[in-house]
């Protein structure tokens, strides 16, 4: 039975493995009207936030590697649509919304013809803790019961910005347990060490604390603090009354939090050796490779071998070992049995725990 199964493992292999992750490809922004100008105009805009999105820089319109392909967005478009915006502000009428669908194919040639940096769709998901120092209530962490309190809230705003840049997170439970580890005036002084310590029992891929508080003249000063795939990262942000502080506070986040996880597509790739333990039936195998065809950075694959339950492919990434070690340990799927050390030799070593 083995020595069949062995047989059906060596007549598989994966050439392309491109898979579009929902949201990453679309964009919605406000419009004027659903003229034909403003759809032109929301385009343009919604191409830009999609390249946001895929590159995990802020500011990529203004590369000049990119502009060439600025001149025409409707080069890229697969369809687009008005609806309604949802609303921050009750006082205020709704926002049209134009929602633009682009084409994965058309936005990956973009990337790689503009040699521009990808950050995959395998993101670290991140524990955030929000302090808000009010100059009534005083300082407290923000939740989802504080933030319904205020409208337009800083969660809110906070979710959108995140939304936007396509990153996952998750609140803390704010329990007996997270009160006991990390009080609210320690989490504004950003001591790393005892954050780290009190989201250590969530199991996220990382952390972010931010603080801010209103100034008597309606302006906004905060910080963030951040730590993820072994680097921290601490600034400030500022905003004068009015400016939305929160989607600028997040992009800066965003943007230095996601140099640990892009890449720039290589024309030459770099063959890896990948050994999994613990693929015992060819519904795992089949979930193995379906596993590494969520990886953008993975240019091509076959299988180099099955002993036993031990399945070893040859893989093609344009990344790194670095950056496909730390993919497939976020996966959950997978457990490293390498040192760090180990990741310059070439061949990784992992054992399938996703049964």
């Amino acid at each position: 039975m083995k020595r069949i199964f062995a047989l059906i493992l060596a007549c598989f292999s994966l050439n392309s493995l491109a898979e579009e992750v929902s949201g990453l490809y679309s964009g919605l922004v406000p419009v004027i009207d659903q003229s034909a100008e403003s759809q032109q105009l929301g385009v343009r805009e919604a191409l830009n936030q999609v390249l946001v999105k895929l590159t995990g820089d802020s500011k990529i319109k203004q590369s000049p590697n990119v502009q060439p392909f600025l001149t025409d967005p409707n080069a890229f478009v697969a369809g687009v649509g008005f609806r309604s915006l949802p609303q921050v502000d009750t006082n205020f009428e709704p926002e049209t919304g134009l929602e633009v669908s682009f084409s994965r194919q058309g936005i990956d040639q973009l990337i790689r013809q503009a040699q521009l940096p990808v950050l995959p769709s395998n993101r670290p998901k991140l524990l955030v803790w929000i302090v808000r120092d009010d100059a009534i209530e005083g300082r407290g962490f923000i939740d989802e019961y504080t933030a319904s309190q205020t409208s337009p809230s800083a969660l809110e705003l906070f979710d959108q910005a995140m939304s936007a840049r396509g990153m996952p997170y998750r609140l803390p439970a704010f329990d007996l347990e997270d009160q006991l580890s990390l009080s609210i005036n320690e989490a504004w002084s950003l001591r790393a060490d005892l954050i780290e310590a009190a989201s250590e029992r969530y199991k996220t891929d990382g952390w972010i604390a931010l603080r801010f508080y209103t100034t008597s003249s309606g302006g906004v000063r905060g910080a963030w603090l951040y730590q993820a795939s072994g680097r921290r990262q601490l600034n400030d942000f500022r905003a004068s009354y009015g400016e939305p502080f929160m989607a600028a506070a997040v992009d800066g986040l965003v943007d230095s939090l996601a140099e640990s996880f892009t890449y720039v597509p290589q024309i030459n790739t770099n063959e890896l050796i990948v050994n999994i333990d613990g693929v015992t039936t060819f519904k795992d195998y089949q979930a193995v490779l379906a596993q590494f065809k969520k990886l953008e950075l993975v240019d091509s694959l076959d299988v180099h071998g099955v002993e036993g339950e031990q399945l070893t492919l040859a893989v093609d990434v344009e990344g790194g070992a670095e950056l496909l070690h730390s993919a497939l340990v976020r996966s959950g799927k997978l457990q490293s049995q390498i040192e760090q050390e180990a990741l310059y030799t070439g061949q990784l070593q992992f054992t399938w725990i996703h049964k």
